[in-house]
């Protein structure tokens, strides 16, 4: 008897422990299935964007990108500043405000939400305008040297510079945040993808 008790408090312990890990990445799924995809240009600033969608690795799937929280809320490494549209959308600032290895100018003023406001303001490029998938050599891709190599700056080496720069600065001006926020592998590639 005490055998099936115990038998039977294995297999319910077993089912709930696979109930809240299959709700986990349920709820993962959801928030990047409730995200937007990326339009190619747009004036309107979205919410959330998918970044990743169509990722050429076998086993981490899409982002939900919070863009509002990044581009309203103090976001930026210390936590006491809200960032600048710059700081991601490269592109939309005078040239002679880039720095290496940036390159790419298209606006004489920095972008920010009131220039969008102006009807004679041109639309935000998606990344993918020039940060083209990995493989695709429709146009020459920038490079950049990383560890000794040169790396084409694809979709996804731009996405990952840029988001382990700000996140690495983060944790490194608020260790408390390493949990929180993923940086660099192996700091934890779940934080932000969801596994296929």
């Amino acid at each position: 008897m005490k055998r099936l008790l115990l038998a039977m408090i294995v297999v319910l312990s077993a089912g709930a422990l696979l109930l809240v890990g299959n709700a986990a990445r349920t709820s993962a799924s959801t928030s990047a299935l409730s995200a937007q995809q990326i339009p190619k240009e747009s004036k309107e600033q979205p919410k959330k964007v998918k970044l990743d969608t169509d990722s050429l690795d076998d086993k981490w799937g899409e982002i939900a990108f919070d863009h509002e929280n990044h581009a309203i809320k103090n976001y930026t490494p210390d936590g006491k500043t809200k960032g600048t549209c710059v700081e991601c959308h490269h592109t939309d600032q005078p040239k002679e405000k880039l720095t290496p290895p940036l390159v790419t100018s298209e606006r004489n003023v920095s972008l920010t939400a009131d220039v969008l406001k102006d009807a004679a303001a041109a639309p935000v490029k998606g990344c993918r305008s020039c940060h083209l998938q990995a493989g695709d050599d429709s146009k020459p891709l920038p490079v950049i040297k990383k560890d000794g190599k040169d790396l084409k700056l694809d979709n996804e080496v731009a996405y990952h510079s840029n988001c382990f720069a700000c996140h690495d600065a983060a944790i490194k001006a608020r260790p408390d945040l390493a949990t929180k926020i993923s940086g660099s592998d192996p700091k934890g590639c779940n934080k932000c993808h969801v596994a296929k």
